[in-house]
C-alpha cells in the first residue's frame, strides 16, 4: 500500500520508524508527488512564475479594471498581483464560479468589483489558452486523470492533516473508485468541517477520535481517542523578542540534560522571518533551519538590491552602501545608461555576471545557477524588458527561493505547516502571540466573511482554526512543550493559550538569559564631570551670536563644541530635515529677489518655485517645495508691496566683522533693504520666531538681531530691524532693540574675564535638542 503524506519530512519520519527493523519498506510520498503524477494536463505546460504576473498584468488591459484600486505600474502590480492569484487560484481549488458569487452577495456590495475581476480571470484564461500554458488557476477544468499510474499502485492510504478544498475531494473520490483509498485523519475542536465532508461519503465522524476509513467502502476500519495535551508546559512571557533566545537555549539545555534527544526537539517560529535573527545567535550550530535560508541573505541579493536602491533613489545611504559593497562608478553609470531601456539578454547577463564575480564562491552554489539558467530561458520566450523591469523580476524570483542550511544542527527550526504529520517529544513554540498564531489571512481583500460563507468558500474563521489544529496536533503529541510569548505595549500573547489551557508562569528575570547570547563586559565608567577646569578667553576668537547663545543657555555645550570641538554625532543621511527645508528657502530667496522679480507677483513666484526645486533631488522634495511655495504667497504679495513703497535690497547673505567692546563680532545677515537713506536689516524664519516680553528680557539669551543691528551700522544708519515669518509674510519688528543691546553690552562686559568652570545648565529644556546630552548623563530626563 503507497503511504501518502503532507510534507516530505512527514515521509522521512515515517521511514524512520522502519531503522530498527528488517524488512522490505512500504514506499511513501508526499500528497503533492501523488497529485503531480496522477494528473495529467493534455497539450499544455505549467507556466513560469514571472510569465503568470506578465500575463495579468496584460490582461488587467482594460479600463474597468482601475475599479480595484490596483495600480497597473510594473512594480506596484507585481506586488499586489499575489492578492489577485491567491483569490483566483482559491475560487477555482473550491470550484465557485463568479456567478455563484454574485448570488452570495445579496446586497451587491461588491457587484462591480466582482464584474471586473470576472472580465479579468476570463481574460487570463484565454491568454494561458492562448499560449498552451495552464497554473493553479486552471488546472480543475484542464486535468485529466492518469488513470494507468492510478490502478498500477495498488491501494493507497493517505494520512490528512487539515482541511481538503473542493477539487482535492473530487481528485480522492475518482480515485477511490479505482482502487481502495484510505484516509486517516483526527477530528478536534478545530477541523469539525471534516465531519460534514465526510458525511456526504455516509461516513459518521465524532469530535476527539483519530480515524482510518476506507473512502472506496465508506466504512471506518479503526479509531482511537486522540492524546490529551501533555501536563509539562512551560509558558513564560518576555519584554522582547531577544530574550525568547535565551530562554529558547536554557530550555534546550535543560531538556537535553534531562535525557531528551536533540533530534526529538522541534522549534517552531509562527513568523518564520524571525529565523535570521534566531540564527545570529546559534553560536554553537545547535540548530537545523529546515525552511532553509532565503536567497535575500545572499550577498549576489544584497549587490543587485543595493545596485537597484542606488539607481532608483541615489540617496545619500544608497551611494555609501554601493562605495561599501564595491560598485565602481563606472559600472553604475554603464546600469544607469541602460536602466530604463529594453536590455539584450546577453548584454543584461554580463552585468550580472559582474555582480556574481564579487562573490564567486557563492555562485558555485547550485541554487543560484538553477534560479539563473531559468530566469534566463524565460527571458528568451518574451519580448525584451526594460532593464530595470528584468531586474525586479530577477530579485523578486529570488526572494522567494532559498537555501538549505547544511551546518549540521540536530535541533530542528520549523514553521508550523512544515509541523504536519510529525510528532516530537518536546516543542519549543516563540512568539506565541495574537499577531501571529492563528496567522491572518490574506484572501480575504475582496469578499466578506458573509459572503464567503454563503458561497461556501472558507472563511476567515475557517482559515484560523486551521491554524489552531496544527498547532493543537504538535503540542498534542509532545511530551515536553514551551511557550513564549512577547507581552509589551506593542503585543499581547495569543488568546488561543485560554483556549488550550495554558497560564504563563511568573516573568523570569531576563537578564539571566543574556549571558547565552551576548559576551559580558564591564561597563566602561561613564563621562562624568561636575566641574571642567580650563581657563578660556572669549575674546580670543570672532564672537557670533549663535556662540554667545550657546554659552548663555549651558556652559557645558559651549565647552563641549567650541573649546574641546565636538562635532555633532550625525550618520549620513537623505532624509529631510527642517534645517534643510530652510536652508533651501535661504538659498532661493537669496537667488529669486531681485530688482525684476520684485515688480510683479506672477514673476518672483515662478523665480522662487524653480530654484526652490532645483535646491534637493530627493523623490519627496517636490511635496515639500509646493507646500512652502503655497505657504509663501503672502511673503511675495508683501514684498511686491514693500517694493512699490520704495524699498529695495541692498544686500542678502552678507558677511560682517566689527570690533565692540573688545571683542570681534561677526555674523551673516540674511537681507538688508535700503529706503532713501535707511537700511533695513531682515532675518528670514521658517520656523518659530523668539518671542521676548517685560518679563522675560532680562532672561534672554538670543541676541541675533542686535549683532545685526551692530554689524549694519557700518554700512549705514539702521532704521529698523525685523524678523520675515515666511509663512504668513509678515514682517515682525524687534520692539525691545535698544533694551536688548544694552543687556548686551552688560552681557559682554561680564564676559571679558577668562571663562573657568563650564558647568551644567539648570534648565533642562536646554538639553532637549543638545548633541551632547548623552555626555551629561541627562538622556533619561528628556
Amino acid at each position: 500500500m503507497l503511504e501518502v503524506f503532507s510534507t516530505s519530512r512527514a515521509v522521512r519520519s515515517f521511514y524512520e520508524t522502519f531503522l530498527e527493523t528488517n524488512r522490505l519498506l512500504p514506499k511513501a510520498i508526499t500528497i503533492a508527488e501523488l497529485e503531480q503524477k496522477a494528473i495529467l494536463v493534455p497539450n499544455r505546460v505549467m507556466v513560469d512564475e514571472d510569465k503568470r504576473t506578465l500575463l495579468m498584468k496584460e490582461a488587467s488591459q482594460f479600463a474597468r479594471f482601475e475599479l480595484l484600486h490596483i495600480e497597473r505600474e510594473f512594480f506596484v502590480f507585481l506586488k499586489n498581483s499575489q492578492y489577485l492569484f491567491r483569490f483566483f487560484e482559491e475560487l477555482s481549488l473550491e470550484k465557485v464560479a463568479m456567478e455563484e458569487l454574485v448570488l452570495a452577495d445579496t446586497y451587491a456590495h461588491y457587484a462591480e468589483h466582482l464584474e471586473v475581476l470576472k472580465t479579468l480571470l476570463e481574460t487570463y484564461k484565454n491568454l494561458l489558452l492562448e499560449q498552451g500554458l495552464y497554473d493553479k488557476i486552471t488546472l480543475p477544468e484542464c486535468y485529466n486523470l492518469n488513470e494507468a499510474y492510478i490502478m498500477s499502485l495498488g491501494s493507497i492510504r493517505i494520512h490528512l492533516e487539515g482541511f481538503l478544498n473542493r477539487f482535492e475531494v473530487e481528485l480522492l473520490s475518482q480515485i477511490a473508485r479505482l482502487i481502495p483509498l484510505h484516509v486517516t485523519l483526527s477530528v478536534n475542536a478545530y477541523n469539525q468541517k471534516m465531519i460534514e465532508l465526510f458525511s456526504h461519503f455516509n461516513v459518521a465522524l465524532s469530535i476527539g477520535y483519530q480515524y482510518e476509513i476506507n473512502l472506496s467502502e465508506a466504512t471506518i476500519l479503526a479509531q482511537k481517542p486522540l492524546p490529551k495535551l501533555s501536563p509539562n508546559q512551560e509558558v513564560q512571557s518576555f519584554s522582547n523578542r531577544l530574550a525568547q533566545i535565551g530562554y529558547l537555549h536554557h530550555t534546550l539545555a535543560r531538556w537535553i540534560s534531562e535525557g531528551l534527544s536533540p533530534e526529538e526537539i522541534v522549534v517552531v517560529l509562527p513568523d518564520e522571518s524571525f529565523a535570521p535573527t534566531l540564527k545570529s545567535f546559534d553560536t554553537y550550530h545547535n540548530l537545523n533551519f529546515a525552511m532553509g535560508f532565503s536567497l535575500k541573505e545572499s550577498s549576489f541579493y544584497s549587490h543587485l538590491s543595493a545596485l537597484e536602491k542606488r539607481i532608483k533613489y541615489d540617496s545619500i545611504e544608497d551611494k555609501l552602501r554601493t562605495e561599501r559593497l564595491g560598485f565602481s562608478e563606472e559600472f553604475i553609470l554603464t546600469c544607469k545608461e541602460l536602466w530604463r531601456q529594453k536590455i539584450e539578454l546577453t548584454k543584461l547577463f554580463e552585468l550580472l555576471d559582474t555582480i556574481g564575480a564579487m562573490d564567486a564562491k557563492e555562485m558555485q552554489e547550485s541554487v543560484f545557477s538553477e534560479e539563473l539558467f531559468a530566469f534566463r530561458h524565460f527571458l528568451g520566450g518574451i519580448e525584451p524588458l526594460k532593464m530595470e523591469h528584468a531586474v525586479k523580476l530577477l530579485l523578486n524570483r529570488l526572494a522567494q527561493a532559498s537555501r538549505d542550511d547544511v551546518r549540521g544542527g540536530k535541533v530542528t527550526v520549523l514553521g508550523i505547516l512544515e509541523t504536519r504529520g510529525v510528532a516530537y517529544k518536546g516543542v519549543i513554540v516563540l512568539d506565541f502571540n495574537d499577531d501571529f498564531i492563528p496567522k491572518r489571512s490574506q484572501k480575504d481583500l475582496f469578499l466578506s466573511s458573509a459572503v464567503r460563507a454563503h458561497a461556501h468558500l472558507p472563511t476567515k474563521k475557517d482559515r484560523e482554526n486551521l491554524q489552531r489544529y496544527y498547532y493543537y496536533q504538535l503540542l498534542s503529541h509532545a511530551d515536553n512543550v514551551a511557550l513564549c510569548y512577547i507581552a509589551n505595549e506593542m503585543s499581547m500573547p495569543s488568546r488561543f493559550l485560554d483556549e488550550l489551557g495554558c497560564k504563563a508562569s511568573q516573568r523570569v528575570d531576563e537578564k539571566l538569559f543574556y549571558p547565552l547570547l551576548l559576551d559580558v563586559h564591564t561597563p566602561k565608567p561613564r563621562y562624568e564631570c561636575e566641574f571642567i577646569d580650563v581657563s578660556y578667553s572669549l575674546q580670543s576668537a570672532p564672537l557670533s551670536a549663535t556662540k554667545l547663545k550657546s554659552l548663555l543657555s549651558c556652559p557645558r555645550q559651549f565647552y563641549f563644541r567650541y573649546i574641546a570641538g565636538i562635532k555633532d554625532a550625525k550618520m549620513p543621511s537623505s532624509k529631510i530635515e527642517e534645517v534643510d527645508v530652510g536652508r533651501a528657502l535661504h538659498k532661493a530667496l537669496e537667488v529669486a529677489l531681485n530688482e525684476l522679480t520684485c515688480k510683479d507677483e506672477t514673476l518672483l513666484y515662478q523665480a522662487i518655485e524653480q530654484v526652490l526645486k532645483e535646491q534637493n533631488g530627493h523623490v519627496v522634495w517636490s511635496y515639500f517645495s509646493d507646500v512652502w511655495m503655497h505657504r509663501l504667497t503672502g511673503f511675495i504679495a508683501h514684498e511686491v508691496a514693500r517694493y512699490k513703497d520704495g524699498y529695495r535690497i541692498a544686500h542678502q547673505e552678507i558677511s560682517l566683522k566689527m570690533a565692540f567692546q573688545d571683542f570681534i563680532l561677526e555674523g551673516q545677515i540674511d537681507r538688508i533693504d535700503r529706503r532713501e537713506n535707511a537700511l533695513y536689516i531682515i532675518d528670514y524664519k521658517s520656523g518659530a520666531i523668539p518671542l521676548v516680553n517685560e518679563k522675560n528680557i532680562d532672561n534672554t539669551v538670543d541676541f541675533q538681531l542686535e549683532f545685526y543691528a551692530l554689524l549694519a551700522q557700518s554700512l549705514g544708519q539702521v532704521g529698523g530691524v525685523y524678523y520675515s515669518e515666511l509663512s504668513s509674510g509678515k514682517l515682525i519688528e524687534n520692539s525691545f532693540l535698544e533694551e536688548k543691546l544694552a543687556l548686551l553690552k552688560t552681557k559682554l562686559e561680564e564676559l571679558k574675564k577668562p571663562l573657568t568652570g563650564f558647568e551644567k545648565c539648570e534648565e533642562i529644556k536646554h538639553c532637549r535638542f543638545c548633541p551632547y546630552v548623552i555626555l551629561c548623563n541627562r538622556e533619561e530626563l528628556v
